[in-house]
């Protein structure tokens, strides 16, 4: 009665322990999930673009996506946070302004750019609401080189395009 039992016994102890050597392994080969990968524009990445127009959350003034326009140029979806939900248009161009003289000195290869805005509504859903598209071109922004003419230029476009 004793060999049955110590049989038994060797043979779970052994399965035990080719059990516990083998699980780790089969831990570790999860299935890869292929990154998706960075959008190129121009010669220009996502997050390049991200760096000079800020990453877009729920309470951050920022760049959503970006795609290349029909006509060469770069569309941009961005997220305008108001914080005091008044006087947006005048808020928005002094906070756009610095970000596209800084855009157009940092990627020589951006010419046409075109904004599509969009801006928190806190009161109602949804969240986020049309709030503007303008197209401004690197040839107009550093004709009006100061920051007061770029900014004014901008308020202009954005009370034109308001939706």
């Amino acid at each position: 009665m004793n060999k049955p039992r110590f049989w038994l016994s060797g043979n779970l102890i052994a399965l035990t322990i080719l059990s516990l050597s083998v699980m780790p392994a089969i831990a570790q080969t999860k299935p890869q999930t292929p990154t998706a990968p960075e959008k190129v524009i121009n010669a220009v990445t996502f997050k390049e673009v991200q760096t000079v127009l800020g990453v877009a959350r729920d309470d951050n003034s920022g760049i959503s996506d970006f795609s290349q326009g029909d006509n060469g140029g770069v569309i941009i979806a961005y997220h305008y946070y108001d914080v005091d939900q008044a006087n947006y248009e005048n808020d928005f161009s002094m906070d756009i302004t610095p970000k596209i003289q800084q855009m157009y000195k940092k990627f020589k290869n951006f010419d046409r750019v075109r904004f599509e805005v969009i801006t928190n509504n806190p009161s109602a859903p949804p969240l986020w609401i049309p709030f503007a598209s303008f197209e401004v071109d690197r040839k107009t922004v550093e004709q009006l080189h100061f920051t007061w003419f770029v900014a004014r230029y901008v308020l202009d476009e954005v009370l034109k395009n308001k939706k």
